[in-house]
């Protein structure tokens, strides 16, 4: 026998994020919060919500049969949830997160989030979690006086840039009869890079190969003193060595040379393959020039980096590669 199972319709999910959206306002859409009395929602939790039900009935038979006992059952079943939902809001009140940065991947790595969590008193059973994403929750038994740090794991493999969405911060303590929850969304844009594929273009192997001499190139100048060479009659009398000219009775000239930034440029049309495939190959020319310390350019479809070198520029090119022909949010 097939089972099928029911597929929620997805703007069923369009109409609850957009509700969020509307409900969170700006007061979420920031870097670091701390949980005050407009920033905390309490409601019971499922368990709280079976557990209200029974004591309902437990009411309700309690006044049809007369039963003293059932009703004192039941009094006490609702004044547990009301101290539960007193309990979780304090307990999750003057709790401060921060998103300290983010930690882009290659794919199919997954990129994550450092967050920094405090609070002045005790705290416990904070968990942080992406929207649709609970199996890489991050939890913490209990907070105390100390700044707690952890990685958020999020959800993307596929190369491109994604905008953050709210985070959830989120108890069910005490007994979790009740959920307390919060939201934070910085403002922060996190990138999967292409996966790094070594590239079989041998121009561009060259480029970086020859240049990785301590990334600099030889050219004549006036620099530094390089060798001495035979002396012809258009090189004028400047730079005759007379120390040897003493010695030997030979006419020799001083030749100088300056060091000049190596530099490369990778052509994203001069390698080959599909569009992952030219994009993982420049991701491995860049990640290697920038090893071997030389100025590289990048050359892409509609978008052209000039030539730089050090860890921004690594990282400029990292972003405009994982962000080819990519609109991910």
């Amino acid at each position: 026998m097939r089972i099928y199972k029911f597929k929620r319709p997805t703007f069923i999910d369009d109409i609850k994020s957009a509700i969020l959206t509307a409900l969170l306002k700006n007061k979420h859409k920031k870097n670091s919060i701390t949980l005050k009395h407009n920033t905390i929602y309490v409601l019971p939790s499922t368990l709280g919500v079976y557990f209200s039900v029974v004591a309902s009935l437990n009411f309700v038979m309690g006044i049809n049969y007369q039963n003293n006992l059932i009703l004192f059952m039941a009094y006490l079943m609702f004044v547990i949830i009301f101290f539960a939902l007193l309990l979780g809001y304090s307990n999750a009140r003057g709790l401060t997160v921060s998103f300290k940065y983010a930690i882009d991947s290659f794919a199919p790595q997954t990129p994550q989030l450092v967050w920094q969590i405090e609070a002045d008193d005790p705290c416990q059973s904070i968990t942080l979690s992406y929207p649709k994403d609970l199996k890489n929750a991050c939890y913490i038994t209990r907070v105390k006086n100390e700044v707690i740090k952890c990685q958020l794991s999020l959800p993307y493999t596929k190369r491109g840039c994604y905008k953050l969405k709210p985070i959830k911060i989120a108890s069910n303590y005490p007994f979790g009869l009740v959920s307390v929850w919060s939201y934070i969304q910085p403002n922060k844009a996190v990138y999967v890079y292409p996966s790094i594929i070594k590239t079989t273009n041998q121009k561009h192997q060259n480029l970086v190969a020859n240049n990785t001499d301590e990334g600099t190139e030889k050219h004549k100048g006036d620099d530094e003193f390089e060798s001495l060479i035979t002396h012809l009659p258009e090189m004028g009398l400047q730079r005759i060595s007379w120390k040897h000219y003493a010695k030997t009775q030979q006419l020799l000239v001083k030749q100088f040379s300056d060091f000049k930034s190596a530099e490369a440029q990778f052509d994203f049309n001069l390698v080959t393959g599909d569009t992952e495939q030219r994009l993982g190959q420049l991701c491995f020319l860049v990640c290697q020039a920038f090893e071997s310390d030389i100025n590289y350019s990048l050359k892409l479809p509609n978008k052209l980096i000039t030539t730089n070198s050090g860890k921004l520029h690594h990282q400029r090119c990292l972003q405009a590669l994982s962000q080819v022909g990519n609109d991910n949010e």
